[in-house]
Parts: C-alpha cells; sequence; structure tokens
C-alpha cells in the first residue's frame, strides 16, 4: 500500500492543523467528539466506514465531518455556520485534487455532502462529506513482513525478497570469463576490453 491508513489520517490532521478555519481534529466517532471537554471548534472530525481491497488498491470510505458550536438563541448564526463549513469541506475536495494527494490515492466519484444540526452537550451544526477513495497499492508481496514463509508461486524466496542485486556472467568467444554480482538499484557500466 503506497500509504497506510495512520499516514491518511496523519496527512488530514495536516490539513486540520494547517487551515485557518479549523481548531481542532479528531479521528473517531463524531459523537465522541463533541461529548469530551474543552472542545475546540470549529472541529473537523474523521470516521472511517465499511471499505474494500482489490488487486491494485486498498478502497477506504470517510465520513468527514466538519462542524461548529451555535447558541440556539442566535437563530441568523446557523446560516453562517453552515455556510463556513460547507466552504472548509470545498476547500478539503480542492486539497484531494492536487499532486499531494493524487500521488497515492484516487477520490471515487462525487463527495456527497449532508448539512446537520446536533443538539447535544454541545448544539453544534455543520456538514458531513462521504470521501469513498482509492489508496494505490502496488501488490508488493516482498514488503510484507515474513520471517520465512514461502509463497510457493516460482517467484524470489521471501528471504532474497528484497535482494536487489543481479549476478552477471561473462563470456568472451563461449569462455566463461568472469562471474560478478553488482547492485540493481543504481546504473552500472560494465568496460569489455578486447
Amino acid at each position: 500500500m503506497e500509504k497506510t491508513l495512520n499516514q491518511l489520517m496523519r496527512e488530514l490532521e495536516i490539513i486540520a492543523t494547517e487551515h485557518r478555519q479549523i481548531n481542532e481534529f479528531f479521528q473517531g466517532d463524531f459523537l465522541d467528539a463533541v461529548t469530551r471537554d474543552a472542545v475546540e471548534y470549529p472541529l473537523m472530525v474523521v470516521t472511517l466506514q465499511p471499505g474494500s481491497m482489490s488487486s491494485r488498491s486498498v478502497n477506504v470510505s470517510l465520513i468527514i465531518t466538519i462542524c461548529d458550536k451555535y447558541d440556539l438563541q442566535e437563530y441568523r448564526q446557523i446560516n453562517e455556520i453552515h455556510s463556513d463549513c460547507l466552504s472548509i469541506c470545498n476547500d478539503l475536495r480542492l486539497t484531494f485534487q492536487q499532486d499531494r494527494w493524487t500521488d497515492f490515492m484516487d477520490v471515487n466519484g462525487d463527495i456527497q455532502t449532508q448539512p446537520f444540526i446536533n443538539r447535544g452537550p454541545d448544539v453544534t451544526a455543520g456538514w458531513t462529506m462521504v470521501v469513498n477513495a482509492s489508496i494505490f497499492d502496488d501488490g508488493n508481496w516482498c514488503a510484507i513482513p515474513y520471517d520465512q514463509y514461502d509463497f510457493e508461486n516460482g517467484g524470489a524466496p521471501a528471504d532474497n525478497c528484497g535482494d536487489l542485486t543481479t549476478t552477471y556472467q561473462v563470456y568472451v568467444n563461449g569462455v566463461l570469463e568472469n562471474t560478478f554480482t553488482q547492485s540493481t538499484t543504481t546504473n552500472n557500466t560494465i568496460n569489455i576490453n578486447l
């Protein structure tokens, strides 16, 4: 997998930290986020949903919630909160289209959004956005942390899996003159003088 789930969450946390309108990031359930002590609003919450795996990607589904606290007595405030939170959702959508993100994942389809009002311990309002993404996976079985597992698929044995070298045999007029091994991770020049 190009990026692990932890790395993806770290990227989202960086967005929340760097965005001037978001004051706090939380990964987990929305109700857990808003019932904690001393929540700093506006808040970004990322909640994982069921995903899937294919031969080329690990597919994740995320609900990203952007919300702010508001006073029930100030009814006009709700429109301002909904407007600001939707604007932040759009900022996230645009961010996901940039090279930093498209280098390791694709967003699948349209991003679904929905406004909400939550009357819990803190009365909050905002928007949720459902992001379905495919994180690229090159299927590198060499990266699996096995000790001595034998795949029995005709490929390189597990203990040599990460060995990025090639053995060369040099023949001159059909006679083996030399055998040597060099790294295949760098450019090599082999000069034969006759």
